[in-house]
């Protein structure tokens, strides 16, 4: 059983390597899209969301490290006057930073549309009614604020808050995800031996 976990870990790794060595972002081209538009545009389309938002509430995203200095990203969920509700990464704070200022958007948002983080399966669970989150998970978010959200997060590229840095998609800290997947696949081959050699089986 725990050699499958490692060989899922591994696989997991190489899908996130893979997935971060395809992603290109472009900036050339803005799409003009409503709310109930989002859901039908790619993920990594860069986007000026129209519309009037009122801030609802905000998460302290963990482990963010931007040039060099760990932190956090705010993540704030926002409903326009439908009640429509959206996530929205508003950038990196430092750690010490507790003066930051966000609040309601009258003329929307301009970034990248984001597909939802997906929990490892070893991953630490995020709690309800706490500051801080390990993802930006939609159903965790889901639960936690009892609303409905759309498929994709907007990652802000420009009015990302006083005293927050909007964060580049291009740079900050890149996982080595090639080497975790190597890592994880030795491990399962270690134990593999182990457990052959233990039942005399080699």
């Amino acid at each position: 059983m725990v050699v499958i976990v490692f060989l899922i870990l591994s696989y997991w790794q190489f899908d996130r390597h893979q997935t971060n060595k395809n992603l290109s972002y472009d900036e050339t081209n803005q799409a003009l899209i409503n709310i109930d538009e989002i859901n039908l545009t790619t993920s990594e389309t860069f986007i000026k969301l129209n519309g009037s938002f009122k801030l609802v509430d905000y998460y302290k995203l963990r482990s963010r490290v931007y040039n060099g200095i760990s932190g956090y990203h705010i993540v704030a969920i926002y409903r326009d006057q439908n009640n429509i509700h959206i996530t929205v990464n508003h950038g990196w704070i430092p750690l010490e930073n507790a003066r930051f200022e966000i609040g309601n958007f009258r003329y929307g948002f301009d970034g990248y549309l984001q597909n939802y983080d997906i929990k490892s399966p070893i991953g630490q669970d995020d709690k309800i009614s706490s500051e801080y989150i390990f993802r930006i998970d939609k159903n965790f978010i889901e639960k936690d604020q009892i609303i409905n959200l759309s498929n994709k997060y907007i990652h802000l590229t420009s009015n990302c808050g006083v005293g927050i840095e909007c964060a580049s998609l291009n740079t900050g800290y890149k996982p080595p995800h090639m080497t975790y997947s190597i890592q994880w696949f030795f491990f399962s081959i270690c134990l593999s031996i182990v457990i052959l050699r233990k039942n005399k089986l080699i």
